[in-house]
């Protein structure tokens, strides 16, 4: 599956009413349902690969969800369709599609790694990973390794730009004893096993 162009998507956002059909569940019913509606209408392939992203968006209270097209949800020149959130300039019904960076979506776990602090061994019991990393992850956890369990859970919840997150989250996931650590958004966004079906 392609990914779609901002006037691609644009125009793909155009139709509401077919879209609400497309996914059973009329536009005048989205609002406050921004993780479903976001996953339905991508699964419907009008919108052609993306991931939902999940985090903070201004004006929104508490947590929100949106479509990014591609497969980096952290990419400020990525397509965000963010289909319940109202338009500053109208305040009328419509899919917001714009650059990430024109719009204030914030995906949990956006930031550098080194900038809430080196994650490290707290004097426990060092974790060993259940699967082999590649090159670049092992040279990443040699910066900061061995970890024992507070310390895989610092690294699990720290931003997850700037290091192989995707890759050794996934490990983590298939390691007894740290499967839990990971959130499920920074797993859902930045790995290829899509947490209960609601990121892709």
């Amino acid at each position: 599956m392609s990914t779609l162009t901002l006037a691609q998507a644009r125009l793909a956002a155009s139709d509401l009413a077919s879209l609400g059909r497309l996914i059973s569940f009329p536009p005048e019913q989205w609002a406050g349902n921004c993780h479903g509606v976001s996953l339905g209408l991508l699964r419907t392939g009008e919108f052609g690969e993306g991931r939902v992203a999940r985090g903070f968006a201004k004006g929104i209270i508490g947590q929100h969800s949106w479509i990014v097209l591609g497969n980096d949800v952290y990419d400020q020149d990525a397509v965000i369709v963010d289909p319940t959130i109202l338009p500053a300039t109208t305040g009328e019904l419509e899919i917001v599609v714009n650059r990430a960076r024109g719009l204030s979506n914030r995906p949990h776990g956006t930031g550098r790694i080194w900038d809430r602090g080196r994650p490290y061994n707290h004097g426990g019991e060092t974790v060993e990973l259940a699967v082999p990393l590649s090159g670049e992850a092992k040279v990443f956890m040699s910066m900061i390794g061995p970890l024992d369990l507070r310390g895989w859970m610092q690294l699990a919840n720290a931003p997850v730009q700037g290091w192989p997150a995707g890759e050794i989250l996934a490990a983590m996931m298939a390691t007894p004893g740290l499967s839990a650590a990971p959130p499920i958004d920074h797993v859902g966004h930045v790995t290829d096993l899509n947490p209960k079906g609601l990121y892709r």
